[in-house]
């Protein structure tokens, strides 16, 4: 019944990886303006930083691409997390259909730092097939990484959630790869045997209930491609 009425007054304690900084704001403004007097705590973490705010029991609620294996949680998806390979608009594979990925052997690669969430999902998108990928950079911050791309120094394995902005005003450019986009799912996560406060348990359901549209609503990016909406 709390949860029908909304939730009045309370702390929400959230942590959520770097990719999701691009739209997390603005999904938890969306809460708060159903649930009044609401106080927000939100940290941005690259994954190693997260689990330790789970661990020590540092956060309610944990937004995650992969759940730890390590720890006792519970997790549930609630949003399509598309992962695609950008370039500058000016590059020679940019408007061609159904590129393979062997193509891009040969490409410099700006990427994120090995054990992040955006590595690991690149390992897996790329499945072996790369194996003596080009790697020009590795970078930890993804807005360096767009603007290295946009610079033409490579192409980037990134978190299609990440670079809306970029093309919809057409400074970067989605390459239309066989196999991409790799399609992963955004997660809630928390503390298997955690009490969650009111305010915490409400957050959840909104995510579980609301999260994936709303998602698609701030990025104006279509999942399945990737790509913003026409």
């Amino acid at each position: 019944m709390a949860r029908l009425k909304g939730i009045s007054g309370g702390t929400l304690n959230v942590a959520v990886i770097s990719a999701g900084n691009y739209f997390f704001p603005r999904l938890l403004a969306a809460f708060t303006r159903r649930n009044t007097d609401v106080r927000l705590n939100l940290a941005v973490h690259n994954r190693e930083e997260l689990l330790h705010q789970l661990s020590d029991n540092l956060t309610d609620l944990a937004v995650m691409v992969r759940p730890p294996h390590e720890l006792d949680t519970e997790n549930i998806s609630f949003a399509p997390h598309p992962y695609v390979i950008v370039a500058p608009p000016d590059h020679p594979l940019v408007g061609r259909k159904d590129v393979p990925l062997e193509a891009l052997a040969d490409e410099p690669f700006i990427v994120r730092e090995r054990g992040s969430d955006t590595w690991n999902s690149m390992e897996e998108g790329f499945a072996g097939r790369l194996t003596n990928l080009n790697i020009a950079m590795e970078i930890t911050s993804t807005e360096t990484i767009k603007q290295a791309v946009i610079a033409g120094m490579g192409l980037s394995f990134l978190s299609a959630h990440t670079i809306s902005m970029e093309l919809q005003v057409g400074k970067l450019a989605v390459l239309d790869i066989e196999g991409f986009p790799v399609m992963l799912n955004w997660y809630v996560v928390h503390r298997h045997h955690k009490r969650l406060p009111p305010v915490a348990l409400a957050f959840k359901h909104f995510l579980v209930e609301e999260g994936a549209a709303q998602i698609e609503a701030i990025t104006q990016i279509v999942a399945t491609t990737g790509k913003p909406n026409a």
